[in-house]
């Protein structure tokens, strides 16, 4: 996270202004996964825009493109995982949802600070 870069740009102060979500398909992961919990576009927006969210490369990216970012959802009272794939590059602040979910215990305690990262 801290130090990280993206095209030569600090992920801390990655331009990121305008978040879209072309299918929303891509958001319901029951469709994928049985059981799984579906995440509405709005929720996922929350998360991005969580002025405490935490924004890092994604290490399941094939291409290395994608981002993610852990922040909190107000409706659905969650704590979400975003992954974002930017417009363009350099990123210029706009982006695109390919997919959400909800964070698991390592990503709810890294935000809220219960443990150091190194």
């Amino acid at each position: 996270m801290e130090g990280e870069l993206y095209d030569g740009i600090p992920l801390e102060i990655l331009p990121l202004e305008v978040v879209q979500v072309p299918d929303s398909e891509h958001l319901r992961r029951s469709l994928r996964y049985p059981g799984a919990l579906d995440i509405a576009p709005e929720h996922a927006m929350e998360a991005v825009f969580d002025p405490r969210r935490l924004i890092g490369r994604d290490p399941s990216s094939r291409t290395g493109e994608s981002i993610r970012v852990v922040g909190h959802s107000a409706g659905m009272a969650r704590l979400l995982v975003v992954v974002l794939l930017p417009d363009r590059h350099p990123p210029n602040g706009v982006w695109r949802v390919a997919t959400a979910w909800p964070a698991d215990k390592r990503a709810r305690q890294v935000y809220q600070g219960l443990w150091e990262v190194s």
